[in-house]
């Protein structure tokens, strides 16, 4: 696995293979984590049985979500749940993304997507601008990685960070070709595909990339609800798969691979929209 941080390049360029994705509609119980624990490995053994690649949780899908949480709620990134979550991407052969708040010595945690791979290697994206209600209950994160799997490079943003075209543009710039948007909203239905419909197309053909956005769904426990839903994006900004159903859900998307320099189709890349940026302006 190679890892690049958002101030480096990758000067290799990989190109995307045919991969299976699933994403997940998880109800969460805020400070369950073993209840959690059961259910997201079952989710990972249904997965691995439809010989997915990768499986995408929704943010703080480990520990559950809330902006009021207790000491007892937060964990690190060697605790034994998040080990065996780790070790199931091995048994498995399936890359696993899922989330947890993450202690941080003495100052406030910080909201992690933990990206497990086959090989046994993982990296974290600490979430990198925080929400009006997250502010003073967590930390930033201070970088935002790109991840080369055995099919493709992928990065993540959290939730309302798909509200921020910045982490996108370093995204793709840095090699990505498939972004995972993990979310704990409290907006479901049809309301939450109006919404994602007005920024997630632009997002994926502005930078040229496959967009999966998964949320969470139900009750935290703590009376903090989620909505739910399931979108993806192909690299025109057209809706190609989507689950607004309301329930628990492991759904299950095939992507086609590409080659950005095929010179075949009418993209952001092949209109060399990348080349012609100027970033010393920005």
């Amino acid at each position: 696995m190679l890892i690049i941080w958002a101030d480096e390049k990758i000067t290799e360029m990989m190109l995307l293979k045919n991969l299976k994705l699933a994403l997940v509609q998880m109800r969460s119980i805020l400070g369950d984590l073993h209840a959690n624990l059961e259910k997201m490995m079952a989710f990972v053994d249904r997965a691995a049985e439809e010989k997915t690649d990768i499986i995408c949780f929704p943010e703080m899908s480990l520990t559950g979500y809330s902006s009021e949480y207790g000491p007892e709620d937060v964990i690190s990134d060697d605790d034994p749940v998040v080990e065996t979550v780790r070790n199931a991407a091995c048994k498995k052969d399936i890359a696993v993304i899922f989330g947890f708040m993450e202690k941080n010595g003495e100052d406030l945690p910080y909201l992690t997507q933990l990206i497990a791979c086959p090989d046994g290697t993982y990296v974290k994206y600490r979430k990198t601008h925080l929400g009006t209600r997250e502010e003073g209950c967590f930390t930033c994160g201070g970088s935002i990685p790109v991840i080369r799997t055995k099919n493709a490079i992928i990065g993540v943003a959290l939730c309302w960070e798909a509200h921020i075209p910045d982490i996108f543009s370093v995204l793709r710039r840095n090699g990505a070709e498939l972004i995972f948007i993990p979310h704990a909203s409290n907006l479901g239905g049809e309301r939450r595909k109006e919404t994602w419909m007005r920024y997630l197309p632009a997002r994926a053909w502005d930078n040229d990339v496959y967009v999966a956005a998964c949320n969470s769904i139900g009750d935290n426990g703590r009376g903090s609800v989620s909505g739910g839903g399931t979108i993806v994006m192909n690299r025109r900004g057209i809706a190609i798969f989507e689950n607004f159903n309301g329930t628990e859900s492991l759904d299950i998307v095939e992507l086609e691979g590409f080659d950005r320099d095929d010179g075949l189709s009418y993209d952001m890349c092949n209109i060399k929209y990348f080349q012609r940026r100027r970033p010393e302006l920005y």
